[in-house]
Parts: C-alpha cells; sequence; structure tokens
C-alpha cells in the first residue's frame, strides 16, 4: 500500500530509481490510467452535485468551495454525507480537509488517510504545523529541504517566522510564498 511505502520514507514525488534505494523490496504495480480517469469522474460528478465550485487539482483530488452551501456551519456534515457516497457509490475512500484555505484543506486532508475528516483552522497552525518537519509541509520536497536546512530551517515553525529578506534571498517568491502558507496564509480564490 501507498502508506506503508511512506511510512519507510517514500513519496509519490521521488523516482522509481530514489523509491527502490529506499526500500529494495517495493513492489511497483503498472498502472492502469482508463481504470482511474473513470474513476476520478465520477468522484468529481458525486462532487459536483454539491456545489459548481470544484477545482480538480490532479486526478485524485479536488478543492471545492462549499462557503453558498453551509460553510463551516454545516461543514462536517457536508464531508460526511460526501464521503460516504463515494464509499458506497463508487467503493473509494477519501479523505478531506475542512479550512478557510486551500493550503491548510490540503494539510487536513493529510493528516488522516484513507477515510479522515479533519477541520485545521488558523488558529491551529502554531501547536499542530510548527512543530512538524519542514519536509512534512505540502509544497516542500527534497531539495527545498535541503536549501532551508542549510539556513537553519528544520520545522515549519522555522519557517513561518524566519526572516523574510533571508528566505526570499534563498528561494524567491517561492520562499515568500511558503514562509505565508507556514503561517496559515493562503489568499488563492
Amino acid at each position: 500500500m501507498l502508506y506503508e511505502a511512506r511510512a519507510l520514507g517514500i513519496y509519490t514525488t521521488m523516482s522509481v530509481g530514489e523509491a527502490k534505494r529506499i526500500c529494495p523490496e517495493l513492489v511497483l504495480v503498472p498502472p492502469d490510467h482508463e481504470k482511474y480517469r473513470i474513476a476520478s469522474d465520477a468522484v468529481f460528478s458525486i462532487l459536483r452535485t454539491y456545489t459548481d465550485l470544484v477545482e480538480p487539482v490532479s486526478i485524485d483530488e479536488a478543492f471545492i468551495d462549499i462557503t453558498n452551501i453551509g460553510g463551516l456551519t454545516n461543514a462536517v456534515q457536508i464531508a460526511t454525507h460526501m464521503q460516504q457516497r463515494i464509499l458506497s457509490e463508487l467503493d473509494l475512500p477519501c479523505s478531506i480537509g475542512i479550512s478557510p484555505n486551500k493550503f491548510l484543506a490540503k494539510t487536513a486532508s493529510d493528516m488522516k488517510k484513507p477515510m479522515g475528516i479533519t477541520i485545521l483552522r488558523k488558529r491551529q497552525v502554531p501547536d499542530i504545523l510548527w512543530p512538524l518537519p519542514v519536509i512534512e509541509m505540502h509544497g516542500v520536497g527534497q531539495s527545498t529541504e535541503k536549501r532551508l536546512n542549510e539556513i537553519g530551517i528544520t520545522t515549519i515553525g522555522d519557517l513561518a517566522k524566519v526572516d523574510e529578506v533571508l528566505i526570499k534571498a534563498t528561494l524567491g517568491k517561492n520562499g515568500l510564498r511558503l514562509r505565508n502558507r507556514a503561517n496559515g496564509i493562503d489568499h488563492r480564490p
């Protein structure tokens, strides 16, 4: 399973060679792209029965704005209903993150896999995200982690508090974007 591989330090962003070096006994299953596309289309069709504000991010991920159909007041009930429909109609598990912005929603959805529903509020960022290693942050890969470590940033909290001039000098505009996200700030619509 993907989750067992993750526990060994293998991520989907790695090359097969890197993954095999970490775990020589790794079993690779050939993809069935047509089957994935059909399942993806079916999931997105279910999501669009709730709102037209569905933004696919990948074949198995989407952002959904539920502000106009209940927002945070009914978010857990809406998420539970979506999750149960996807499981019962398609036999697919899904995890859902509920938050006021895309970065926090993505982070929350990764917290309880494969069948979790997680609420992550901006005020929880210092307690929940800041203690984590910077590599755990969505948008930080191994090369970015290495560059951050070189300037003394090892946790998401370090990144949140780093001087803007230093992070911009190190990573350019992306450094400023990552710093904002480490503080729970993401203004994407």
